[in-house]
């Protein structure tokens, strides 16, 4: 049986408007819509899945013609982060696995999708996959961990933020 057969169906999100969501920040590296290196993925909510769309320039190549593997996890974590956000958290990436299920093209219009698969204290499971048309290339479990407003907050750079366990 393949992984891809084996995802969870999504849990329930809070009641919420479907439709666009916000970015992390301006300048995220997956969703912000100023960051000139960025993935500008842009969110919409369709009842308990979030998803996106990207097409991969050749900037994000790693084989020839095809993504390079941590950009592909770069979409799936991102993809992630935008759970917590329906949720009303501020949530960290703890732990992201990643199966790669097929290879990447670039230039080949993909679609990201992100749903719950559980919220226990301040532990966050998630599920994504990304698609090229109906092929699952790769999916992903992320646990995202909530964390206090100030864990965001400007600080000086020898003083790095804290996730806790």
């Amino acid at each position: 049986m393949s992984r891809v057969a084996e995802l969870p169906p999504p849990a329930p999100l809070p009641e919420g408007a479907d439709g666009p969501m916000r970015a992390h920040t301006a300048t995220c590296f997956g969703c912000g819509p100023d960051n000139p290196a960025g993935l500008h993925l842009a969110f919409v909510r369709y009842g308990d899945v979030v998803r996106a769309t990207t097409t991969l320039p050749p900037e994000h190549e790693g084989a020839p013609g095809l993504a390079h593997g941590g950009i592909v996890a770069s979409i799936l974590d991102d993809m992630s982060g935008a759970i917590p956000r329906a949720l009303g958290q501020r949530a960290v990436t703890a732990k992201l696995e990643v199966d790669f299920a097929a290879p990447v093209v670039i230039g080949r219009p993909l679609d990201a999708q992100a749903w719950l698969e559980s919220f226990d204290g301040r532990k966050i499971r998630i599920v994504t996959r990304l698609l090229d048309g109906d092929t699952v290339v790769a999916t992903g479990r992320a646990l995202f961990l909530t964390v206090p407003r100030e864990h965001f907050a400007p600080r000086d750079e020898a003083t790095p933020p804290t996730v806790g366990a």
